[in-house]
């Protein structure tokens, strides 16, 4: 039957081979396949070039275990501080600045021992991975706090607090609080790509548009390089599994609400620096990021 519907479409009986034709080409095949060097096949980068980005495609193996690194890395150790270490006030707490954030002291070293664990971090120049942290860390607790407390065991959630000694009477707690609560439906929605965002965000050598901080990084083509690889990753996490139209929504929403950070951020430095208790923190600041 094969030879008849072969010969219907215009095949000709005889290029059909017979068994020992068969068998000839065969041991042809494979003496000619001995002799030919077998191309390598190319090795996938992690840190995949800008140029080949392409949304169309799916995660791959290699990008599903990054993934799965990522968040499994987060969980283990930017998780929330035992309770033996930080607990939650039951009534209000009068900070002053320094207090203040030596309180937050936990969370903050979590954060900076989970970025130390990411292994494109590991490979960066000292000098640069300091320079990522003074820069970026500050900017990022509000996002991590809204993945501290979104989950409903949370001892976040009830934090009162109220800084003392800043100008005007403001309240700082009050303002994280703020910032940090504009995320927690980003993380009720999905947790995952509020990781990936954060990580994304720690590999970006100017988070603050009006920063007049110039830091000369030895390795920037190399930071570059590992933002756009974490960016591409999101971005295909969000293609893959919400299509392109509420991914875009996604991000549009996000963006609106990360230069509200920013702004408030930069508002937040204002007071701190016209606060009396700035040797202080700015002493506490080094500790806990370990620069002395």
């Amino acid at each position: 039957m094969l030879i008849i519907a072969l010969l219907i479409v215009g095949m000709r009986k005889e290029w059909i081979r017979s068994d020992e034709g068969k068998n000839n080409k065969q041991t042809q095949f494979e003496r000619h396949r001995k002799i030919k060097p077998t191309k390598r096949r190319p090795q996938i980068s992690i840190l995949r070039q800008p140029e080949n980005f392409n949304s169309s495609i799916i995660l791959c193996s290699t990008d599903r275990i990054r993934l799965n690194n990522v968040t499994h890395c987060y969980d283990q150790y930017a998780g929330e501080p035992s309770i033996v270490k930080y607990s939650a006030p039951q009534e209000v707490l009068s900070l002053r600045l320094h207090d203040f954030y030596n309180r937050k002291k936990p969370i903050i070293v979590n954060l900076i021992s989970y970025f130390k664990h990411v292994p494109e971090f590991q490979q960066l120049n000292v000098d640069d991975q300091v320079s990522l942290l003074k820069q970026n860390i500050r900017i990022l607790i509000p996002i991590n706090y809204a993945l501290l407390k979104t989950p409903i065991h949370s001892q976040f959630r009830y934090t009162h607090i109220q800084t003392i000694g800043c100008v005007n009477n403001i309240n700082l707690h009050t303002m994280y609080q703020s910032l940090s609560n504009n995320f927690v439906p980003f993380v009720a929605f999905d947790p995952v790509i509020m990781k990936l965002l954060l990580i994304t965000l720690f590999f970006t050598t100017n988070l603050l548009s009006t920063n007049n901080d110039t830091v000369e990084y030895k390795q920037l083509g190399y930071i570059k390089g590992i933002q756009a690889s974490y960016a591409e990753l999101l971005w295909l996490y969000m293609i893959e599994k919400y299509g392109k139209e509420k991914t875009v929504n996604l991000f549009t929403k996000f963006i609106t609400r990360f230069v509200h950070l920013q702004t408030m951020i930069e508002q937040i430095d204002s007071i701190i620096r016209l606060n009396n208790d700035m040797q202080y923190v700015d002493s506490l600041m080094k500790v806990i990021l370990q620069l002395t």
